[in-house]
């Protein structure tokens, strides 16, 4: 369907047919039987996973020391301590007790997923922060289908939601144990709360605030968010809209100042490759940045070829390109929804810029709402074309003589 030209541009699609529900639910089971073969298999413990299973602990009223001591002098920490045993005490990490009480600061904001674990643990043991990460993984699609058809065709909507769906970045994270699928499926849906508040009012505020206070102990992603709506707020100039901004403003705030990690100690850390930094001050964290910010660009860059699958990983990797070019490339007069997913890819160059974190895409995932936008877009717009392409005419063929 066009969109109409010119004036304040309202979506023009509803979540509404029967046959959007049933698209729900085949996105819900195709991540489940996507999830699946990494739910039975072995987990895969990191640093990261070792701090939130620390956490799940504590939540089940271990003291935070105690339970941390407990879970990295535990077999989960076996193999990562195994393979450090070549380096020198003072650059081990996991086998390091004074870099895991330095590095534990840095995930104390990140409560979300563990409090889920926590509830599940006495069924799933030490898989529920995996079985947690893939639900997260599971819900995605779906709501990227949902916030997709608040602006866009039925086809287009599904289409970019199932590409969106198997990102390399996104697949491989999704049984890691971590927080990145909930991240994401949290920022897809702040995305979509704010399109309902600016559509249908403020009863769908305090479903915004509620997502923006969740994401907020569950990534550092608010900003995405928060950009998101004061481009929408730019853009629109509408209450709804400044109130969205306002409400994201202060929703954002409560975690990083009762759990507090300062952005300079955290950019040390990751400048000294995760390890406790000597230096602190921002003479030496300027100094680096660029040196960083290109070391970044440059794993960034082999990514694609480093991978299981590089063929693989190439072309979906030039399609989500793609997708982040047409939302800005294809032209679209006063529409917020468009507004509001540009500002998404803002918020999360914004994002990227304040890691500088070569992580093999897995920050990046900030990305995928403006990346779905930008392909349905450009779904929408081919399918407008061929849709009112003039018809060929045939010629009738002559009638054979008897």
């Amino acid at each position: 369907m066009a969109q109409p030209q010119g004036g304040d541009v309202e979506a023009t699609h509803r979540f509404r047919t029967p046959r959007d529900l049933v698209v729900v639910l085949v996105l819900a089971v195709v991540g489940i039987l996507i999830a699946l073969p990494q739910a039975l298999s072995a987990e895969r413990w990191s640093p990261d996973t070792l701090f939130y299973e620390a956490q799940v602990h504590e939540l089940q009223g271990t003291p935070r020391t105690a339970a941390r001591d407990e879970v990295f002098s535990s077999n989960l920490a076996a193999t990562l301590k195994r393979n450090e045993q070549a380096l020198a005490p003072r650059l081990r990490r996991v086998d390091n007790p004074a870099w895991v009480t330095y590095s534990s600061r840095f995930y104390r904001r990140r409560w979300s997923v563990p409090a889920a674990a926590t509830a599940i643990e006495p069924l799933a043991g030490t898989r529920s922060l995996k079985i947690i990460s893939l639900l997260g993984y599971v819900v995605v699609g779906p709501l990227l289908f949902l916030l997709l058809r608040r602006r866009f065709g039925f086809a287009a909507s599904a289409g970019a939601a199932v590409l969106c769906m198997v990102l390399p970045p996104l697949l491989t994270q999704a049984g890691g144990g971590g927080t990145d699928t909930w991240g994401l499926a949290l920022l897809v849906a702040g995305l979509l709360f704010a399109v309902l508040t600016r559509e249908r009012g403020p009863r769908w505020l305090p479903a915004w605030i509620a997502t923006l206070l969740l994401l907020s102990v569950t990534r550092d992603a608010t900003v995405v968010l928060v950009v998101a709506v004061a481009w929408l707020a730019l853009v629109d100039r509408s209450r709804r809209a400044v109130a969205l901004l306002v409400t994201g403003v202060l929703a954002s705030l409560p975690a990083p100042l009762i759990f507090s990690a300062p952005l300079r100690d955290n950019l040390a850390y990751v400048f000294r490759d995760f390890r406790i930094p000597t230096d602190t001050s921002w003479s030496s964290i300027l100094h680096a940045y660029p040196s960083r910010f290109v070391d970044m660009l440059h794993s960034d860059a082999r990514y694609p070829v480093d991978t299981a699958v590089p063929p693989f990983t190439v072309l979906v990797g030039l399609v989500a390109l793609v997708g982040v070019c047409a939302l800005f490339a294809l032209r679209e007069r006063r529409d917020p929804f468009i507004a509001m997913l540009r500002g998404s890819v803002l918020g999360a160059v914004l994002t990227i810029l304040i890691s500088v974190n070569a992580t093999d895409f897995r920050l990046e995932l900030v990305f995928v709402p403006g990346v779905a936008a930008g392909l349905a877009l450009l779904a929408e717009r081919l399918i407008v074309r061929r849709s009112r392409a003039p018809a060929r005419r045939v010629a009738p063929i002559a009638a054979e003589s008897p």
